[in-house]
């Protein structure tokens, strides 16, 4: 049980710490990992998780669950905002700006912010995240000589003294004085000598070197305690710095929200964020060297300097009295916070959430103007992709498998009805193109939902060219509420109103096919008081409950359809192009008294009257075939001249022919579903037969029912169904459909 214990013991363990001599080669080996502001740490820290194979910022981060951060799905526009601004504090070498999330309650805003400090947690425990502070060791009596108790000539190893007191063990210290602000150790080298270094280190890279050129690790200075300490100890080392830094200790820190290292979080509340106490008058610090205990030292607390050199989250900050927060005004111009008349420096990314209510009333403050060109605003909406919405129900559903089982359809129709209450009807006025505008203001919201989702979901009756005009405009499409109040997102049924109703349904349900799931949304929609977005005026479809469950039960009808086909083995895989234009060729060699060349032998054949009949048949012209083919040609010959060069997609040409060959297929499966529906009557017979231990089956409907379950058994191994919840959509949708 204690061997943990022994494999504890890890070399890493030995490189927590450094004397200065030794951080200073660290340097050379690698500076701009050392010389890092902390805009380009977090910007680091995002490539780091960022899919090499992806476009997606940081999407290894957000996408993944950890114990103590959620993952959070579908922001990419949010990630890819704050990318921005961290590289325009990292080029003005100032965190100048309050990052400001904002949107609807449930909208991951605070999960967000929860997520880049798991970053920076993960990442610096990494060897390429690793972040460095120090600390000043103060030796016992027997290790020093000399006014301070300190040697006035510099020990070396090599005459049996010691060069640095960094590596003694705690017995042989009297104290330790922590970096209050966790100062870059590199600070410890005075301004001037400290550019000398960092030009000459970074010559190699002029463009990282203007970035840091603008930081305060290249015109900044220590804490003020740091500087006291410092300043002290050359006094008392008659100028010697190398003597001074042999009391530095150079300590490795990890970033950890839970300790409030590096990333903190401030809920609403009435408190200053940061104080100052002195600590000379401290007991615990009675051993530092007595030209120390002179010093008025003190201590900087609070949830500002806990966060320096990482993230400071204001949770709610709207919040809170706004004289609570004045003071990031002038923090966020300068980076720098006054205390008792100390003016100190910080390199902290300030991070905020609020929802639009509070937003709102915070521009009627007299005062907003004051804090809008400080602040920058990015909106966090509900999503619209309801792909990455189910996503975030992923581990919920897993979760309450041993008591539910959520069947094929379920989660996606209950997220396409939440994606369809956040979007808004397409205006023509928004759009310059008329026939585009006249497209998409056709688009129901199941459609529009679906296309957002994937760009290839886009209606069948579309002619190809219309399918073209909307995708190439897909951008448009998306973003043609983005700037207004009522942007699409900011209303609607929220993912944690969503985790409520899965938690309801499944407390009452074993199985729960997309069936319950708009059973449950039917009742949802009478609680009008309880969701605002149900007294949303309607607009056609949009804003229109009852009409987004409609749609969504005929959308998951015709998937379950599909699924039933394939089970069935009357999937339609033929090519209805190939089959059109096999057609046409005929009918034109005929026509035109020609023969065809016969694709399989390469010889040229006589037109195909058999074939050409029997096509005829199967979409069931109504007039004489002769005239029937003459049109045909002409309508062939009559696009060749209006679309010269053009290679001819045949089921375009004559959209008409592939829609009945599709009916005649479908009509040709239909009389062998509903065959189906007999046979469920002898199943559920054989079922209630079996309750009652009597489980023979009759050599009549032996078939029937052997049909059925084969029928259940695919969809469970080939879609996942659950065999209560396949009988049941499979009863509903021959009763529906057929």
């Amino acid at each position: 049980m204690n061997e943990w214990i022994e494999k504890s013991k890890s070399a890493e363990h030995d490189q927590q710490t450094f004397s200065y001599e030794d951080f200073t080669e660290l340097i050379n080996l690698n500076s701009k990992k050392y010389i890092r502001s902390t805009a380009t740490y977090i910007l680091d820290m995002i490539t780091y998780f960022t899919d090499k194979n992806s476009n997606k910022g940081g999407q290894i981060l957000f996408e993944n669950d950890h114990h103590d951060a959620a993952a959070v799905y579908g922001q990419d526009r949010t990630i890819k905002e704050v990318i921005n601004i961290l590289e325009s504090f990292q080029e003005e070498g100032i965190n100048n700006k309050f990052i400001l999330l904002v949107g609807p309650n449930g909208s991951a805003k605070s999960s967000f912010v929860k997520k880049m400090m798991k970053g920076m947690e993960v990442y610096s425990e990494k060897e390429e995240g690793s972040i460095y502070t120090f600390s000043w060791i103060f030796p016992i009596e027997s290790h020093t000589k000399g006014s301070l108790g300190l040697s006035q000539q510099a020990f070396s190893s090599q005459n049996g003294h010691l060069s640095s007191y960094a590596y003694l063990d705690d017995k042989e210290i009297s104290a330790i004085l922590p970096s209050d602000l966790k100062d870059n150790p590199i600070l410890l080298v005075p301004t001037e000598h400290r550019r000398n270094i960092i030009d000459n280190l970074l010559s190699d890279d002029p463009e990282y070197l203007k970035i840091v050129k603008k930081t305060s690790i290249y015109n900044g200075d220590m804490s003020k305690r740091n500087k006291m300490v410092y300043d002290a100890l050359l006094k008392n080392y008659k100028g010697n710095h190398r003597d001074v830094l042999k009391h530095v200790r150079v300590e490795k820190f990890n970033i950890s929200k839970r300790y409030s290292h590096g990333a903190v979080t401030i809920e609403p509340q009435l408190h200053v964020d940061a104080q100052m106490q002195q600590i000379t008058m401290d007991k615990r610090l009675a051993s530092l060297p007595p030209s120390l205990q002179s010093l008025n030292l003190f201590q900087m607390q609070g949830q500002l300097t806990m966060s320096n050199r990482g993230i400071l989250e204001f949770s709610d900050l709207l919040k809170r009295p706004l004289d609570t927060y004045k003071y990031l005004l002038q923090t966020m111009e300068t980076s720098n916070i006054n205390l008792n008349g100390i003016l100190t420096e910080l390199d902290i990314f300030f991070i905020g959430t609020s929802n639009e209510i509070h937003l709102n009333a915070f521009k009627q403050h007299p005062d907003y103007n004051s804090f809008r060109g400080r602040f920058k605003f990015i909106r966090a909406p509900y999503l619209l992709n309801f792909f990455e919405e189910q996503k975030i129900y992923e581990t919920q559903v897993k979760s309450l498998s041993l008591k539910s089982h959520f069947d094929p359809h379920a989660i996606s129709a209950l997220c396409l009805f939440a994606v369809m209450t956040r979007l808004r009807s397409p205006l023509s006025k928004n759009y310059s193109d008329k026939n585009l505008a006249n497209i998409l203001t056709k688009f129901t919201p199941l459609q529009k939902a679906l296309f957002i989702s994937n760009i290839k979901n886009i209606p069948e009756d579309l002619s190809s060219d219309q399918k073209q005009l909307v995708q190439q405009n897909a951008d448009i499409f998306y973003n043609e509420f983005i700037n207004e109040n009522l942007y699409e997102g900011k209303f609607g049924l929220s993912p944690r109103e969503i985790k409520t109703f899965i938690y309801e349904i499944s407390a009452e349900k074993d199985v729960i096919t997309f069936l319950e799931v708009l059973d449950g949304l039917g009742e949802l929609i009478q609680r009008k008081s309880d969701f605002d977005f149900l007294n949303m005026t309607p607009q056609g479809d949009y804003h229109n409950p009852i009409r987004f469950i409609e749609q969504i039960k005929n959308h998951c009808i015709h998937s379950f359809d599909k699924e039933l086909r394939d089970c069935l083995g009357l999937i339609d895989n033929r090519s209805y192009d190939e089959y059109i234009k096999r057609y046409i060729s005929n009918i034109n060699a005929q026509i035109k008294g020609e023969k065809v060349k016969n694709e399989i032998t390469g010889k040229f054949v006589d037109p195909d009257e058999y074939f050409m009949k029997e096509f005829e048949k199967s979409i069931s012209i109504k007039e004489d075939s002769h005239k029937f083919r003459s049109h045909l040609i002409s309508k062939l010959g009559a696009y060749y001249l209006d679309n010269p060069g053009v290679q001819i997609e045949y089921s375009q040409v004559f959209p008409e022919l592939m829609k009945s060959l599709k009916e005649s297929f479908r009509n040709e499966q239909k009389i062998y579903i509903q065959m189906l529906d007999k046979s469920i009557v002898f199943y559920e017979k054989y079922l209630d037969l079996q309750k009652s231990e009597e489980s023979s089956m009759s050599a009549t409907n032996k078939k029937e029912i052997e049909n059925i379950l084969s029928v259940i058994q695919t969809l469970q191994e080939r879609y996942k169904y659950s065999k209560k919840g396949a009988l049941s959509i499979l009863k509903f949708v021959l009763n529906a459909k057929y």
